[in-house]
C-alpha cells in the first residue's frame, strides 16, 4: 500500500489522480533505484488498481484483492524478471516463489539480492530471455480473472534481450485492452529506444535525507547521531541505508580487497598481485562486477576527500578509516584514468572476458597511475 512506502508523497498522488481520473497510461517506466522505492511504488499502484474497496487515498487493505496483493498471489498480477538460464526455457516462472519470497521480505533490495535468492552459480549472470516473450503473450491472452485489468511488473526490462525486447515493443504498441505495464528499471537509458518511447517515464528520484533519518529513528530505533550519519551516506537510497545498520560479508569483502588491491599496486609485488588476481577471478561475475562498483565509488570518495568537499562524502567508518592516508594519493592527474580502467574492466567482465586476464591488466594500470 501507498503508506507503506518511505517518502515520494507527490508521486503517490499523481499515481492515485491517473486512476481516479481515467487518464491511465497502459505502459509505465519507474525510472529509479530499487532501493530508493521504484518497485514499492509499482507495486502500490497495482494493489491501488486492483482494491474493490473504499479507495480514495489508497487501497483499502482489507478487501480479497488487497489480500491477495499482499501475498502477491492475484490472478491478474504477472511478473517479469531477470533469471539464469537453467533449462532450455528459462522464464520467470521457474522462480516465481523465490521472487514472492524475496519481495514479502521487503520491495527494496538489488540484484546481488535477487542473485542470492534463485541460488544461481558464481559465474552465471541473470537475463530477460527470449523465451519470455512467448510466455508473456501466453499471460495477456488469458481473461482477467477477478479485476478489469491484467497488470504485469517488469523488474529490470534493460536485462532483455534484443529478440524479447522487440517482441514486448510489438505487444505495447498494440496493447490488449484493460492491460498495464508496469516496468521498473534502474537503467532505463539501457531499454531500447522505440519502447522507451512508448512508455510515461516516472522518474523516482533518491528519498530525502531528512525522510530516511526519521525512519530509522522511528522504525529502526536508532540514536539522532547515528540516523544522520547513516542518512547521509545512504544518499537517498533506503536499501544502502539498512544495510548500513549490519555492514554485510560482502560490503566488508568488498573493502579489504578494494585496501589490498590499492596497497600492492602501490608496492609493486608482482607475485601476492598475482595471488589477489586468483582470488577474484574465482568469485564469479556478478560478485566480481559489485566489487568493481565498489571500488569506482572509493575512488570518488576519496578525490571528494583530497580536496575537502567532505559535504560530498559517503563513506562508512569503516571506510573513513583507510580513506585518511589513502586520499592524497587520488588527485586530478589520476583520477580519470583510474576511473576509466575500472569502468572498462566491468565492461569487461559483464561481457563474459577473461576474469585473469581482465583483472591483471587492471592491476598494472592502476599501479602505472597510482605510484608513477
Amino acid at each position: 500500500m501507498f503508506k507503506d512506502i518511505i517518502g515520494h508523497e507527490d508521486i503517490k498522488q499523481r499515481l492515485i489522480t491517473s486512476l481516479q481520473t481515467g487518464r491511465i497510461s497502459h505502459a509505465q517506466l519507474f525510472a529509479g533505484s530499487t532501493g530508493c522505492g521504484s518497485l514499492a511504488l509499482a507495486l502500490a499502484f497495482a494493489q491501488y488498481v486492483f482494491c474493490t474497496g473504499d479507495k480514495k487515498e489508497d487501497a483499502c487493505g482489507v478487501c480479497p484483492s488487497c489480500k491477495q496483493m499482499q501475498k502477491l498471489i492475484h490472478p491478474d498480477l504477472h511478473f517479469v524478471f531477470p533469471v539464469v538460464r537453467k533449462t532450455k526455457l528459462p522464464v520467470s516462472d521457474e522462480y516465481i516463489n523465490e521472487w514472492r519470497s524475496l519481495l514479502l521480505q521487503s520491495p527494496y533490495f538489488n540484484l546481488e539480492d535477487w542473485q542470492a535468492a534463485m541460488h544461481v552459480e558464481d559465474n552465471a549472470q541473470s537475463a530477460i530471455y527470449t523465451e519470455e516473450s512467448a510466455n508473456i503473450l501466453r499471460k495477456l491472452n488469458l481473461k482477467a480473472f477477478e479485476s478489469d485489468y491484467k497488470i504485469m511488473i517488469i523488474w529490470l526490462p534493460e536485462k532483455m534481450n534484443p529478440e524479447c525486447s522487440n517482441k514486448l515493443l510489438k505487444i505495447i504498441e498494440e496493447p490488449y485492452d484493460k492491460t498495464l505495464f508496469l516496468m521498473v528499471s534502474e537503467h532505463p537509458e539501457q531499454i531500447i529506444t522505440t519502447i522507451q518511447s512508448r512508455t510515461q517515464r516516472i522518474t523516482i528520484p533518491p528519498l530525502e535525507k531528512s525522510v530516511i533519518k526519521q525512519h530509522l529513528m522511528t522504525e529502526k530505533g536508532i540514536n539522532e547521531e547515528k540516523a544522520e550519519e547513516y542518512a547521509h551516506v545512504a544518499a537517498g537510497n533506503w536499501y544502502k541505508a539498512l544495510r548500513l545498520l549490519n555492514e554485510s560479508e560482502e560490503q566488508i569483502y568488498n573493502q579489504e580487497k578494494f585496501i589490498s588491491l590499492m596497497r600492492l599496486c602501490w608496492e609493486r609485488k608482482m607475485l601476492p598481485v598475482n595471488e589477489w588476481v586468483s582470488e577474484i577471478a574465482g568469485i564469479g561475475r556478478e560478485r566480481q562486477k559489485n566489487f568493481l562498483t565498489h571500488s569506482l565509488r572509493m575512488l570518488r570518495e576519496n578525490f571528494m576527500k583530497n580536496f575537502g568537499l567532505h559535504v560530498l562524502n559517503y563513506m562508512t567508518e569503516r571506510e573513513k578509516q583507510f580513506s585518511i592516508k589513502f586520499s592524497p594519493y587520488v588527485h586530478e592527474g589520476n583520477i580519470i584514468p583510474l576511473s576509466e580502467e575500472f569502468e572498462k574492466a566491468y565492461h569487461d567482465i559483464s561481457r563474459n572476458g577473461n576474469a585473469k586476464i581482465i583483472f591483471t591488466d587492471l592491476c598494472i594500470k592502476v599501479m602505472q597511475n597510482i605510484r608513477p
